[in-house]
């Protein structure tokens, strides 16, 4: 029997987004009065999101999981009400290996809003997954998902994340981020922060 594009779409989004019953739990923001803390780490970085104006003043996250408990977890890029095509995240992460599930982001209609849910793969766009697994250009297996690796009591600069464009890629910008954040967050080494680059 053969899948439609929607329903494997349908089955790629409940195989990421459920996962051994697990809800999504919102990181914890850090801010300017934060320091580090024990056994947890530090995550920091850039996002060029999807739209500028017309987002709408809407929200914009990503779903990340651990690899090894299978939690899941939301972070916002794009704060609510704000316009920006690019803005700064730093967030309280739990040591472990993560991997990039989804982007989260609503488009501004004159109705209100339309929700977009896309899953982030190595080289391939998110609107043509479901075509090239229906067609057999691909294998589900053969889809490789961007991962990177936290510690505890430790600050991670996790680069630039270009999301501008289905086709996403990461950049390293920490030089120029750190003279920015540094003053946001005065009670952080940056200097100190490793870089890990999602790969």
């Amino acid at each position: 029997m053969k899948l439609t594009s929607g329903l494997l779409f349908l089955l790629l989004t409940f195989t990421t987004l459920v996962s051994n019953g697990q809800s999504i739990k919102q990181l914890k923001s850090v801010t300017k009065q934060d320091s580090k803390k024990e056994k947890v780490g530090v995550i920091y970085g850039s996002f060029v999101q999807r739209l500028g104006f017309s987002s709408g003043g809407f929200a914009q996250d990503i779903r990340i999981q651990n690899t090894e408990t299978k939690e899941i977890f939301s972070f916002r890029v794009k704060p609510t009400f704000k316009s920006a095509k690019e803005n700064t995240f730093c967030f309280f992460l739990k040591p472990g290996t993560y991997k990039i599930l989804s982007y989260w982001w609503t488009e501004s209609k004159w109705y209100g809003g339309q929700m977009f849910t896309e899953h982030i793969y190595k080289g391939v766009q998110s609107s043509s997954v479901a075509d090239k697994l229906r067609r057999g250009e691909i294998k589900k297996e053969d889809l490789e998902q961007y991962s990177f690796v936290v510690a505890d009591n430790s600050v991670y600069y996790l680069g630039t994340w270009h999301f501008d464009k289905e086709l996403v890629s990461f950049t390293n910008n920490k030089e120029e981020l750190d003279k920015t954040i540094e003053v946001e967050y005065p009670n952080l080494n940056w200097k100190e922060a490793k870089v890990e680059i999602p790969k």
